[in-house]
């Protein structure tokens, strides 16, 4: 009569000689490097240069724009003027160069079934370089993902929601710096002494 260690080792065997003619009958392959998407394609490029001003308009009448200053220091000059944000303003100067392109429109619809007869935004943007951009934001696509954009009065794109809205949000935000908030001092009470 066998053993039951024996029995063990046995099937044990078994599954390394199982395992041995699998790997041989399907040898494993080396790990093939996960493909990369395409860079995402974006409105504005570096060739445009560094941004030196921004302006946007709503169709309110409502205008929010900042520029820089000889020091290349971010001002805000509209609504009131007055010193930006250093970090806020280069968030919003950061924004500008992230709006992606979801989709370039070859035959868009009617100006007025996209909201661009009357846009929402307009955007002028103004370059070191001396370049200027005239980016017009129509209404949100179907599926909410982007806003329908004319570009320099031409070619209509998709651009992502959260860019615009980033942007547009400056109407309602400005950069302005933090004001200091008071400092208070406890006032000493005086015990009167018998």
């Amino acid at each position: 009569m066998v053993r039951r260690p024996t029995w063990i080792l046995l099937i044990v065997l078994a599954l390394v000689v199982g395992a041995y003619l699998l790997i041989k009958k399907y040898p494993i392959k080396a790990a093939q490097p996960t493909p990369t998407v395409a860079g995402a394609t974006y409105l504005i490029t570096q060739a445009d240069g560094v941004l030196q001003s921004l302006q946007i308009v709503d169709n309110k009448g409502a205008v929010f724009q900042m520029q820089r200053d000889l020091s290349k220091t971010w001002v805000i000059t509209a609504p009131t003027s007055s010193a930006a944000d250093q970090g806020l303003a280069g968030a919003a100067e950061s924004q500008v160069g992230a709006l992606s392109i979801i989709a370039a429109l070859q035959t868009p619809p009617l100006s007025s079934d996209i909201g661009l007869g009357s846009p929402t935004y307009s955007m002028t943007l103004g370059f070191v370089s001396g370049a200027s951009h005239k980016i017009e934001v129509g209404s949100l696509t179907p599926t909410s993902s982007g806003y329908y954009v004319r570009f320099d009065n031409g070619k209509i794109y998709v651009i992502s929601q959260s860019g615009i809205d980033a942007l547009s949000n400056l109407l309602k935000s400005p950069p302005y710096p933090p004001t200091a908030t008071p400092v208070t001092t406890p006032e000493s009470t005086i015990t009167p002494t018998p």
